[in-house]
């Protein structure tokens, strides 16, 4: 039983962390203001917005010093996976 229950646990976690990983390259190469697929919150801020999905985050932000514009991605809100600000 517990060998079932490990299989179907690790098949899960492939599955999330697939998806994780998919949706974070369709964002990192898509436009600014994309969402991610599952959006569970948006935060508007001053100078951009952040849309939280299932495990992750990503930023669009508007630089003031450089006329750009910047995205971040962050896995659990924590980690930064992705990062760049255009000049």
């Amino acid at each position: 039983m517990k060998k079932k229950t490990f299989i179907i646990l690790g098949i899960i976690i492939a599955i999330y962390v697939s998806f994780v990983t998919i949706d974070c390259i369709r964002l990192k190469n898509s436009e600014i203001g994309t969402k991610p697929f599952i959006t569970i919150n948006i935060k508007d801020y001053e100078n951009g917005n952040e849309y939280t999905g299932l495990g992750y985050s990503i930023r669009y932000f508007y630089s003031e010093n450089t006329f750009g514009s910047g995205v971040e991605i962050k896995l659990f809100n924590i980690i930064p996976i992705w990062y760049i600000e255009a000049q």
